[in-house]
């Protein structure tokens, strides 16, 4: 049966070669890529999708498992294998708290591979690492199946240590490793599928020495780390931040929020009799307590650790990591004057906030007024207004703004609008999503997505035309460094402080509409509009700026402006 299937596909591509060859350019020499590859581990066998003709490998490791006391250990290369490796099926994520129960497992180090199913070789490669703020989701939060086949690459997504398994640095887990001193374990195991995308991309099909990196929020915002740590030089060759932005955390502070946030179960298991001590002692940087913090900390079930700090929702104070340690992230962070210049894409949405605003205790129990109740209404879109404005500033304008003047390579700012006007999504979605936190999913993926269930917006002729646009842009820079297509219909220029170039990605019902503009947003001037604003009562916009807007990545100078107390602890 499969070799027929093969067979038939064969003549599928000879005659569409001969219908359209200026499409299929190598339809005439095109059959199946071999699903069995041969990586330095051994052979790993995949399956093919025939719904997007692609084939995929899932579950593939390119580390060791780290558990017991490896649990805070730098990624050690995966181990050699004999036969074949089934990777049809996905890997369970790893281990997390979903704000109702632990899911996953410990040490899931894999990777997802797709790519077309074709014969070609030297196929740029996109490398994803997804979002969930360090703490959660997984390696399919974004399926490249599409992208792969359309945008004709390899599509790598990887899965890393979340939370305190991949960001912990209390000194007792130092243990000589200079590396493994940062506490940064998640993303250094992030380097590690790098590495292993580089030694062995070149069997499934990709070229080793085109490379561009990825990342959704959380992952948006450890490629942009990857720009200042020197662990990540020459490990990949381009960068897209999808929602990123600029953050690292103080490594003593982190030290700190992370012990007091373990000493209740210190205390509970007789360790220590009280939070003080249990405190200090988890702080413990030399002699026998270091050494007795560490074996407790690395015998502890990981289904108790999962949920210590899990929901931070963009709060570095709640859960803090990428630490500016001085060896694997400076310690001054992106003021230093030393990137890893590579080309650079960074996405941000008009509706950056609408998500976060919802999940407040402000709003989450009010969700159902919104829309129907006039005070809930206005209070929800001046929130979202003003913390979609300072985030997707964050996210796009100033992270160009800041890397520009030691930035040694081209930098390309976009934001996407759509959803943001109620004539495409109804007025319902629109104020309470609107142009969310990953809104260019649906537009490089045909998955299902959270936010798409209750409009059409998505299956309208104008967003297929946006999604075809955006692959295609998308994959113009994964193979060349510029995201410059024909079917954008303006010109995307590389950003400067003169201009402040922007692409904006829209569409109505029926056709995609994408503008080239010159920025003139600043954060000083959000403030303003903000300081001015009249849309709801003093007591409502006081509050919503003292604990709504307050302690996130984007808020440091709402916070000083206002007089915000510091949400880390003293």
């Amino acid at each position: 049966m499969r070799e027929q299937m093969i067979q038939m596909k064969k003549m599928q591509y000879v005659v569409a070669s001969l219908l359209a060859a200026s499409v299929f350019t190598t339809a005439a020499e095109a059959a199946n890529f071999n699903n069995e590859v041969k990586t330095q581990q051994g052979v790993v066998a995949g399956a093919y999708d025939d719904k997007h003709q692609v084939v995929q490998w899932l579950g593939v490791p390119y580390a060791q498992q780290p558990t017991g006391a490896d649990r805070w250990r730098e990624a050690q290369q995966a181990k050699k294998h004999k036969g074949i490796l089934d990777c049809t099926k996905a890997a369970p994520a790893n281990i997390q708290y979903n704000g109702k129960k632990v899911l996953g497992q410990e040490g899931m180090l894999t990777l997802d591979i797709v790519r077309p199913d074709t014969q070609e070789k030297n196929l740029p490669v996109l490398v994803y690492i997804h979002g969930g703020n360090n703490q959660a989701s997984n390696s399919h939060l974004m399926e490249g199946n599409r992208l792969a086949q359309e945008g004709n690459m390899v599509y790598v997504s990887v899965q890393y240590r979340l939370g305190l398994f991949g960001f912990n640095n209390l000194p007792a887990l130092a243990d000589g490793n200079k590396k493994e001193q940062s506490g940064n374990f998640g993303f250094l195991d992030q380097a590690a599928a790098l590495d292993w995308v580089r030694e062995n991309i070149k069997e499934f099909g990709g070229d080793a020495k085109n490379i561009t990196v990825s990342g959704f929020s959380a992952g948006g915002r450890d490629v942009m780390a990857m720009l200042i740590s020197p662990v990540f030089k020459n490990k990949f060759d381009k960068a897209i931040s999808f929602s990123g932005g600029l953050t690292v955390a103080d490594a003593a502070k982190s030290q700190k929020t992370i012990a007091q946030k373990l000493a209740p179960m210190v205390v509970e298991d007789g360790k220590q009799n009280n939070l003080i001590n249990a405190e200090n002692w988890l702080l413990s940087d030399n002699g026998k307590d270091k050494k007795a913090v560490r074996q407790y900390l690395q015998a502890i079930p990981a289904e108790r650790l999962a949920p210590v700090m899990a929901g931070a929702v963009i709060r570095m104070s709640a859960f803090p990591h990428l630490y500016g340690d001085g060896e694997v992230l400076p310690i001054e962070g992106f003021a230093t004057k030393h990137y890893y210049s590579v080309p650079l894409l960074m996405l941000a949405s008009a509706d950056e906030f609408s998500s976060f605003a919802a999940r407040d205790p402000f709003f989450k129990d009010r969700l159902g007024l919104i829309n129907n109740d006039y005070k809930t209404t206005s209070e929800f879109k001046f929130a979202n207004k003003y913390g979609s404005a300072l985030y997707g500033f964050f996210n796009g304008q100033q992270s160009a703004e800041v890397l520009y003047p030691h930035y040694k390579a081209d930098m390309y700012v976009c934001s996407f609008a759509f959803a943001h006007t109620a004539d495409v999504v109804g007025k319902e979605y629109m104020v309470r999503n609107g142009a969310l936190h990953g809104i260019f999913q649906p537009f490089l993926t045909d998955q299902g997505y959270g936010y798409t269930k209750n409009t059409d917006a998505f299956e309208q002729a104008g967003s297929k035309e946006l999604s075809k646009a955006f692959i295609d842009s998308i994959a113009a820079f994964v193979r060349t460094g510029n995201p410059n297509t024909s079917a954008l219909g303006t010109t995307w220029q590389a950003w400067n402080p003169t201009y402040r170039p922007e692409l904006v990605w829209d569409a109505n019902r029926q056709h995609a509409r994408i503008s080239s503009i010159n920025s003139r947003v600043s954060y000083a001037g959000i403030l303003a509009e903000m300081a001015n604003d009249k849309s709801i009562n003093e007591q409502s916009k006081n509050y919503i700026i003292h604990n709504v807007l307050n302690g996130r990545w984007f808020s440091d100078e709402l916070d000083a402006q206002y007089g915000n107390p510091s949400l880390w602890p003293k």
